[in-house]
């Protein structure tokens, strides 16, 4: 009797150290249904009825602008939406160390170049179609072009305010916009560093000191504000950049936060204050559409087709967690227009796509995506640029 007594237990044992091991040492909730789990040191995701949309063997799955990546072994697998749908990326890429997120609808990943004496790796982007990044402007001294015009540099960060920086071992930190034009352009200098662009406004580090700097019209960087005369670098840890002079504290963005040196800071981007607000019940629909929906494009750089046009998509998203029924959509550009009538469930999309006409006899164009949003007498309007490259036939 007690041996039988003992199998039991065991068993019992047995079965609880199973569930464990089949268990989750971590989850979270994605909205819409899904759920981010973590099992050892890899991520997936299941649905709320436990069954697996995206395998769990990734490294963290982090969402950004709507999307997350796929990343396995530090390469770029695919790319998942709020939803679950997953687009797979051919190439082998490997994504930046620093930045392993979606910006602005592109991804900072390394190509590897190989010749017939050795293979380096240079820095690029893809898009979250997984299409590489091919630039049309000229920068100078420092673009290194590989096959088909791809653009890949010696490092990269990601696009920020319609602005990333690239580096080139000639030439230093350079800015460009997302047609590859060169932007903050300063004569007869070799930044060593650059951050990402705040409200029209950057920081440069030269052998002439560190500066703030704004842009005038013809794209030259002007002086706004001198940190310091002089810049002796000592090192870059994770999100600060060390001078003898003082610290450039980051965010993720690579935007400069704030200057230090000694007791002195300058704050150039606010923390939001924490606000307490007496809540009041108002027997009334307070929906706000500036708050509710999210609208964005994808792409925002097009490339014409033989028969000149240019197609974009427009998503429209709820990102509240109440339905929103009866919404008008209305999108307009170039003379084309798409509309859509229906309702919105919490945390889903809509998606109008538009072809745009795109006749002209110049390399590039940029147009405006107007996008009208109507319910029960509140309206919103939003202009989206996007750039449209000129169909070239292949040779």
């Amino acid at each position: 009797m007690k041996i039988i007594i003992a199998i039991i237990l065991a068993m019992g044992c047995a079965s609880v150290a199973y569930s464990q091991v089949l268990g989750y040492s971590d989850k979270e909730d994605l909205g819409n249904g899904l759920v981010k789990v973590k099992s050892g040191n890899n991520y997936g995701i299941m649905d709320k009825n436990d069954n697996v949309i995206v395998s769990v063997e990734y490294q963290d799955i982090v969402f950004r602008e709507g999307r997350a990546l796929l990343i396995k072994d530090g390469y770029l697998r695919g790319i998942v939406d709020s939803i679950g749908n997953i687009k797979e990326v051919n190439g082998e890429y490997k994504v930046h160390p620093k930045y392993k997120y979606v910006s602005e609808g592109f991804i900072p990943v390394s190509f590897t170049i190989k010749n017939l004496l050795k293979s380096m790796e240079k820095w690029g982007y893809v898009d979250t179609n997984g299409e590489p990044y091919k630039l049309s402007g000229k920068i100078k001294g420092g673009r290194f072009m590989g096959k088909k015009g791809v653009a890949l540099f010696d490092d990269v960060t990601p696009f920020v305010n319609g602005m990333a920086c690239v580096y080139v071992n000639k030439e230093g930190w350079r800015h460009i916009d997302v047609s590859g034009k060169e932007r903050f352009i300063l004569e007869d200098k070799k930044p060593v560093f650059r951050s990402s662009v705040h409200k029209g406004e950057c920081v440069i580090v030269a052998e002439d000191g560190i500066k703030q700097y704004q842009e005038n019209e013809q794209n030259k960087a002007l002086v706004k504000k001198i940190l310091s005369n002089t810049a002796t670098l000592i090192n870059m840890p994770e999100n600060r950049v060390v001078f003898n002079e003082g610290v450039l504290e980051l965010d993720s963005l690579r935007r400069v936060v704030k200057y230090t040196t000694g007791n002195d800071s300058i704050v150039f981007i606010e923390k939001p204050r924490k606000v307490v607000v007496r809540q009041v019940v108002v027997p009334v629909d307070t929906l706000s559409l500036e708050k509710t929906l999210k609208v964005s494009l994808s792409p925002k750089v097009l490339r014409a087709n033989s028969g000149g046009k240019a197609r974009v998509k427009v998503k429209i998203q709820n990102v509240s967690d109440s339905k929103i029924e009866g919404v008008s959509v209305v999108v307009e550009c170039a003379e084309v227009k798409r509309e859509w009538d229906g309702d919105l469930e919490a945390h889903s999309e809509a998606s109008l796509s538009l072809n745009i006409s795109a006749k002209f006899s110049v390399k590039s164009i940029k147009r405006n995506v107007i996008i009208g949003i109507t319910y029960k007498g509140d309206s919103m309007e939003q202009r989206l640029p996007v750039i449209i490259n000129r169909y070239t036939p292949a040779r």
